[in-house]
């Protein structure tokens, strides 16, 4: 990988949310995948030849690129009386927009249904070595018709694109309501039990093997994130449509019957273990790493007053508590003005009225001058550091008070076990350590 990919997926995974999706793949030649020929359909009176339509839906399984965490998903049409494989897909996206970063974090990509042939689609997977999978759909004759044509009027390029939203209307959500507005409805109304997982679980355990892009998504997403969905809002996970697709018994002229005839892998990636079913805790992990940034500031601060140590020693110390200082005030402070940006000023509503922005205080990043003022020694420093990380204590105390239901339920135990402690050390060392160095004497 490049530098400026390595640059835009280290982008994708602190701002959030790119992962949703996969985007479309074209351009590649590979074998077709083999349809059983049938002499008879069971669930039609007829000869299979009189229904010479074939529909598909196929699951990509997630890849290595945090664009492809999530999987992707697609519309297969084999037309056995024209022989072609047809696949459409609503993941298509330009990389090289002019407007592609702005329009990510404002939340205004637009996306498209695309038309291509399914051995190029098929071969750029595989050589992703991402998993494939179909689901051959039991839908009578006039149902596949009625789906190639909506599908074909919905490709034309006025009707083409769409505001993407990687939650709530993306490839998956929409295979999902082109498939149910053919079988009218039943597929929307099979789905109406509560869902295994919010929406947030349902994201940081397709992430949770990618650390950066997992701790990026549990910062961003906010209460919205958290609410109780069905399992129709569920399935804006590939895999989820895969098995509520499985789930599903329709009535049609036929007569009752499963909506997946039968389903099949097409491609088995190597040494890719399938998504956990569940997002791992990792409440210990992060409640350590809070806990040793907190001590490590009391260290600093406490080493630096000993006079045991030669004055150059103190100074060289305190220098560092100082750096350290400011670039802790960097990053937070960057990260809660982000937060307060992504609530105030884009369409991304899973990160409206985010809570984390009382654990990443916007206000700290005061400590970037106050942290080099406290390395070169000024006691205004000092004084000013004090009463900052005073104020973000104070409010990441606030947030976890908010866990008695004053507001909307966020999931944040994991931020908090890391943000307290943090915040909790510092004030610590600013309180009862800065006012004590005084390098000039032994």
């Amino acid at each position: 990988m490049g530098v400026r990919s390595r640059a835009r997926a280290i982008l994708a995974a602190m701002v959030l949310w790119l992962a949703a999706t996969g985007v479309s793949r074209a351009g590649s030649v590979g074998p077709p995948v083999a349809v059983s020929p049938r002499a008879e359909d069971p669930f039609s009176k007829g000869p299979l030849s009189k229904d010479p339509l074939t529909i598909y839906a196929v699951t990509f399984g997630p890849g290595d690129h945090p664009f492809f965490k999530f999987g992707h998903d697609a519309i297969w049409i084999h037309d056995d009386a024209a022989g072609t494989d047809r696949v459409y897909n609503f993941g298509t996206f330009s990389f090289n927009g002019p407007r592609l970063i702005l329009d990510f974090l404002h939340g205004r990509m637009t996306y498209w249904l695309s038309v291509s042939y399914l051995p190029a689609v098929l071969a750029s997977y595989e050589r992703e070595n991402r998993t494939i999978d179909v689901q051959e759909l039991a839908l009578d004759p006039s149902a596949k018709q009625a789906l190639r044509a909506r599908l074909d009027v919905n490709a034309r390029p006025e009707n083409r694109d769409y505001k993407y939203d990687y939650f709530l209307d993306n490839c998956a959500t929409r295979v999902r309501d082109a498939i149910d507005g053919v079988v009218g409805g039943q597929l929307r109304a099979s789905a109406r039990a509560p869902a295994r997982l919010t929406l947030r679980r349902q994201a940081l355990r397709m992430t949770a093997d990618y650390w950066p892009l997992y701790v990026a998504l549990d910062i961003v997403l906010g209460p919205d994130a958290d609410r109780p969905i069905d399992r129709w809002g569920e399935m804006f996970i590939p895999q989820e449509l895969a098995r509520g697709l499985s789930a599903v018994t329709v009535s049609g002229p036929g007569g009752t019957r499963p909506l997946v005839r039968e389903a099949r892998p097409v491609f088995a990636a190597e040494h890719r273990p399938p998504p956990l079913e569940t997002p791992p805790a990792r409440a210990r992990s992060f409640l350590v790493a809070g806990s040793s940034v907190g001590l490590l500031f009391l260290l600093l601060g406490w080493a630096a007053t000993r006079p045991q140590l030669a004055t150059a020693a103190r100074i060289v110390l305190r220098a560092l508590f100082g750096l350290l200082l400011a670039a802790w005030g960097l990053v937070t402070g960057f990260v809660g003005c982000f937060l307060v940006y992504a609530w105030a000023l884009t369409d991304h509503v899973v990160a409206h009225h985010n809570q984390n922005i009382l654990l990443f205080a916007p206000w700290a990043l005061a400590l970037v001058v106050l942290g080099i003022g406290i390395a070169f020694g000024k006691p205004w420093a000092g004084r000013g550091a004090r009463t900052v990380a005073f104020a973000a204590l104070a409010a990441a105390i606030a947030a976890a008070l908010l866990k008695v239901g004053i507001v909307r339920h966020q999931e944040n135990d994991r931020l908090l076990s890391f943000s307290l402690p943090a915040w909790l050390g510092i004030y610590a060392t600013l309180a009862f350590y800065v006012g004590r160095w005084n390098p000039g004497r032994r």
